[in-house]
């Protein structure tokens, strides 16, 4: 019943029983509500009516003279770049105008959302004003330039027709584009230098915007460079007082006005000669000799060649997402002993190297690595036939030693499982045991994995091999003592010895891209402990920092500086200093910019921040960057945007220094360089196709002598022809990628005698004499025809092995390099220095990979037997 009365009452409710109940309560709250509503909207209303008094009529005077001046001054603007022509809008000015327009139109809109409260005339000029600053920014944001550019083009095509050769449109449209950074990307034979030039000229000459010659900086890389431009511009244009300098010497200069202003002692520098890099090489080649007769210092050249083959990082298994990718990796890893075998594990290495490294007795012992053991044969549950290879044989003694790979509790290690090998290993150990047991001419000596693991495990070596060696040849003593440094040295393969040697001037390359970086030794080490590296790099690394610190702390007692302290300590003084060398230049051009260091790169930096309104202008190939070993760092080239935002870009794409076949095989070569260059077009003037020939030697590594005798044979009777046919030695450029390859050198100089052929060594350019250079001495050189010699998979080949850049990373604060990313590049530069004719020379087991990547541009020939 009662669930039933309040069904009831609810269902009452829903038919509006309740409603006059209701009505009586909501009534009197409605009429309220009501004239709190007819109140509100009469003085809101009231409220209205007062602001329209207030708000009725004309826009104060003020507001519409502020308006009134930004249309003006847009439009002197609008006609100085749109109408008269007279200047190029950069791109911060264009965008400056647009955001004005923007903001203006903003505050007429808000007016125009007021347009009822307004009278007439003030309405009017509101939309009248829209409508000018609407028109404004579609100018702007429409502006591009190019009627300008045209413009000039024409305007000063007097000063384009003073060049060597006729300038076509991209350089010349390079000279007049004058944004705020400009970059021109350029190709090799291009004309960079004349583009720089002409720029420099043209700057001093238009109107009305021209600029004072004292005002504009030059900077080039060497001093030769930049004589050549000062020559240049004084011959043709006479301009003689545009500030142009090396980086080295602009450093200086700013130290020296630094000095006089702050009474601060001119530091002296180290080397005043002509030939920093020589004078400096040479010198760090003292401090090595010097610290080289030290024990510790010595011990630290040992581990360097322990780690030489160690070009990689060792990967740990959290490096790899599946532990089975990890077990495939261990599998397969390899490690190289000092004398260039190829072990399974770093136990073994080091085992290996302990008797390379030691003698017994005064004597080298004879040791060889998984020599067959006949004797040793079993059939395996297959029935198959096998000889096992125990790891080491010692043949004068009848020793075998084997090192187990098992820990402690004789487990194997985990990564043997990714080959399901374990109880393979296992009953393999147990095999070769059973059969030394069976057996009296041989002696086992076993040591395992988990006693290399531990801090004593020469000492049980040397106890092991001892014991057995007294076992075998009880009537004698034996001992063990360490090979001397040199005797050591010459014990080792061929390639660490070579690097052993050149290890001074690679220490001198390494500071001088620690000091591009502005990287001093304490920086170095704590870089070394923090960051990861390969073996070989930290051994390398301790050297060089070993020379390092003896250098830094020579200069300072010296109180003397050297050629990268100049650059260092004058962006430290620019930092320093808010007015030295404030609003000094009005535009900075910089020639071979894709050699730009970081260093050099924070020194245009200051001086860009020091004077506001100055222009840049860089110009460069990044194909032709060839000096990474002196801290140039690609980087910045590439990505200039980044760097300097939004560059205005010209590309110079018609090459008139090679024919067709040349140009289309430099471009080639450099397409392998994936990712690391920019994409660019590149155009032979000349349409001609003369076939780039690779002349290919049958002699293989071992036949040395003959293959250096085949290519210096062939080569100095074609320099012969060349001449007889008229061509001067000018004409003639012979190239190798390393200039200290003696053995080549002297067969090139034997011939060359013989022929009576002049070719001068000394790697300079000598107009009676054939010049023998390096490509990275050849770099803006050109010539009818190019010799390249030596184009193989070598030591001292192309590339080159015997300069890994990998050492250098430590020095560096940039992405990791691939290593053959320069080398190609060099061999682009190669290339690319033959105007018509291009030979090459390689072996034919051992074809360098740079040819393979051209193989379908090029002629293969079989060099003839002597």
């Amino acid at each position: 019943m009662v669930l039933g009365n309040r069904n009831e009452n609810c269902s009452g409710f829903r038919k509006g029983k309740l409603r006059p109940f209701i009505l009586s309560i909501i009534s009197p709250i409605t009429h309220s509500l009501k004239r709190i509503h007819e109140i509100c909207i009469t003085e809101i209303l009231e409220v209205r009516n007062k602001i329209l008094k207030i708000e009725k009529g004309t826009i104060s005077e003020e507001v519409k003279e502020n308006i009134g001046k930004d249309i003006s001054e847009l439009y002197l603007k609008h006609e100085l770049y749109n109408t008269r022509k007279e200047t190029y809008l950069i791109y911060h000015e264009r965008k400056n105008l647009i955001g004005i327009c923007k903001n203006c139109l903003n505050t007429c809109s808000s007016f125009k959302i007021k347009s009822k409260l307004l009278d007439e005339p003030s309405n009017n000029f509101v939309m009248k004003s829209i409508t000018e600053f609407s028109y404004l920014l579609s100018e702007f944001e429409r502006y591009d330039n190019e009627q300008f550019i045209q413009g000039r083009i024409q305007k000063y095509d007097y000063l384009f027709q003073k060049s060597s050769f006729p300038l076509d449109n991209s350089q010349k449209r390079a000279v007049v584009t004058d944004d705020t950074h400009n970059l021109v990307v350029a190709g090799a034979g291009s004309g960079k230098t004349e583009v720089l030039i002409t720029r420099t000229a043209y700057l001093t000459e238009r109107e009305p915007d021209k600029v004072d010659a004292k005002r504009i900086l030059i900077l080039a890389y060497q001093n030769k460079a930049a004589e050549e431009v000062k020559k240049r511009l004084k011959e043709r244009f006479g301009i003689e007082d545009a500030e142009v300098r090396t980086f080295h010497s602009l450093g200086k200069k700013i130290l020296e006005e630094e000095s006089k202003v702050s009474g601060k002692e001119i530091l002296k520098l180290k080397f005043s000669g002509s030939s920093f890099d020589r004078e400096f090489s040479n010198y760090i080649e003292y401090l090595f000799d010097l610290r080289k007769i030290n024990e510790d210092f010595q011990k630290k050249i040992v581990d360097y060649m322990r780690f030489y083959h160690d070009n990689e990082i060792i990967k740990s298994q959290e490096d790899f997402d599946k532990k089975e990718e990890f077990y495939k990796y261990m599998v397969n890893l390899t490690y190289t002993a000092l004398d260039g075998t190829k072990v399974k594990s770093e136990a073994e290495r080091v085992i290996l190297n302990f008797f390379i490294s030691h003698n017994l007795n005064g004597e080298r012992v004879k040791i060889i690595y998984e020599c067959l053991a006949r004797w040793m044969a079993y059939t395996d549950t297959s029935g198959n036939r096998k000889i096992p290879k125990p790891d080491f044989f010692f043949p004068d003694y009848d020793i075998y030693l084997e090192h187990w790979a098992i820990d402690k509790n004789g487990k194997v290690p985990d990564w043997f499982e990714g080959k399901n090998a374990s109880e393979e290993y296992k009953l393999g150990m147990k095999r070769k045991i059973e059969k030394f047991l069976q057996q009296d001419k041989y002696y086992l000596v076993e040591i395992t994995n988990f006693e290399f693991k531990g801090d004593n495990f020469e000492k049980i070596l040397i106890e092991r091999m001892t014991k057995a060696l007294k076992t075998k040849h009880p009537d004698q003593d034996f001992k063990f003592t360490p090979v001397p440094y040199e005797q050591l040295v010459n014990r080792v393969n061929y390639g660490c010895k070579e690097s052993v040697k050149g290890l001074s001037f690679n220490i001198s390359r390494f500071i001088t891209i620690a000091k591009t970086y502005n990287l001093p030794p304490e920086n170095l080490k704590q870089r070394l402990l923090t960051e990861r590296w390969s073996a070989k790099q930290k051994a390398f690394a301790k050297i060089a920092l070993d020379i390092y610190e003896i250098y830094e702390n020579e200069l300072r007692a010296e109180n003397k500086i050297d050629f990268a302290d100049m650059i260092n300590l004058a962006v430290k003084e620019l930092k320093e200093n808010q007015e030295l060398y404030r609003n000094s230049f009005d535009q900075i051009l910089i020639d071979e910019y894709q050699d730009i260091s970081a260093q050099r790169y924070e020194f245009i930096r200051e001086l860009m921040k020091k004077n506001n309104g100055c222009k840049l202008f860089c110009v460069g190939d990044d194909w032709q960057s060839i000096m990474g070993f002196s801290g140039s760092d690609l980087n910045f080239f590439v990505n200039f945007s980044e760097y300097f935002d939004h560059p205005a870009r010209t590309d110079l794409s018609i090459n008139y220094r090679s024919c067709k076949s040349i140009v289309d095989t430099g471009a080639e070569i450099i397409k392998y360089n994936r990712g690391s260059q920019i994409e660019k077009e590149t155009i032979a003037k000349n349409a001609a196709e003369s076939p780039v020939k690779i002349y290919v030697s049958n002699c293989n590594r071992k036949s040395t002598n003959l293959y250096y005798s085949q290519i210096a044979n062939h080569c100095i009777n074609s320099i012969k022809y060349y001449l007889d046919e008229g061509y001067e030695a000018k004409d003639i450029l012979l190239l190798s990628r390393i200039g200290k390859n003696l053995k080549m050198m002297n067969k090139l100089m034997e011939y060359a005698e013989i022929q009576n052929v002049p070719i001068s060594f000394d790697g300079n350019k000598n107009p009676n004499k054939v010049p023998f250079m390096t490509v990275h001495k050849s770099k803006g050189l050109q010539a009818k025809v190019v010799f390249l010699l030596d184009v193989v998979e070598d030591l001292y080949g192309f590339p080159c092995e015997i300069e890994n850049p990998d050492i250098f990373e430590p020095a560096i604060l940039s992405r990791k390099r691939d290593r053959y990313e320069e080398e190609r590049r060099l061999f682009y530069v190669a290339v690319t220095r033959a105007m018509n004719d291009l030979i090459i020379y390689t072996r034919k087991d051992s074809i360098s990979k740079f040819i393979k990547e051209i193989e379908h541009k090029v002629t293969f020939c079989e060099l003839a037997d002597l």
